[in-house]
């Protein structure tokens, strides 16, 4: 079975770098919509049979049960800690692979999620990356079997998984994505997301709180 997860943190606390554009609660929403935008093309993907959100925030698990997915008790010190976690649960019931996604890239589609896992079907092992803009981050990870190498995810995470699944011998693929790779994270990004997100669920959250043309001011 092929299985996805969503880690998810504290919302209230997160992307505090694109407070020069948006407001706590402003940022906070526009989290969850994000949120909202990752799990409705991961519903839709042909390739997934299971998707997962490990949190502890009970605002993303309210979402999490209104859309009908499954949570996971975030109980990892760090991300990489819960995603371990997490790819052990997955596993013991049965998982034989696992796609790792953020909440925010709300510019992906549910084919790109069926490119990224069927670059080599015949590989029983096998790890694919899609990295973010710059090239350094990690936006989607792709693992069969899921244990195959484990998370890396901080500074730098691409290389650090690519090198770990080439000394290991792992047959090792990148999937270069625009929509994956744009994740919002600094002012820039959000800037160069309401030219291109007019269809997501996050572009119309922004538009209905007038900060579209806020934004497009700064």
């Amino acid at each position: 079975m092929s299985f996805a997860l969503i880690p998810v943190k504290n919302l209230r606390k997160a992307k505090h770098r694109l407070s020069p554009l948006l407001e706590e609660q402003e940022r906070y929403l526009l989290c969850l919509t994000m949120f909202e935008d990752v799990v409705n093309a991961l519903i839709h993907s042909k390739s997934l049979d299971h998707i997962i959100v490990i949190t502890s925030d009970n605002e993303v698990l309210t979402k999490a049960k209104d859309l009908g997915i499954k949570t996971l008790h975030d109980s990892g010190k760090e991300l990489n800690e819960s995603l371990t976690i997490a790819t052990n649960y997955c596993m013991k019931i049965g998982a034989k692979n696992v796609t790792i996604v953020p909440i925010d890239i709300p510019l992906i589609k549910p084919e790109d999620i069926d490119e990224a896992i069927s670059m080599d079907e015949n590989s029983e092992k096998m790890v694919v990356i899609s990295p973010s803009k710059d090239g350094y981050g990690t936006n989607l990870l792709f693992r069969r079997p899921p244990n195959i190498i484990p998370t890396k995810y901080g500074v730098r995470s691409f290389e650090k998984h690519r090198k770990t699944a080439l000394a290991n011998n792992i047959n090792f693929r990148v999937y270069k994505n625009p929509r994956i790779a744009l994740d919002i994270d600094k002012p820039e990004d959000l800037i160069e997301f309401i030219k291109i997100g007019k269809h997501t669920k996050t572009f119309n959250m922004l538009q209905k709180l007038h900060l579209v043309e806020k934004i497009k001011q700064k």
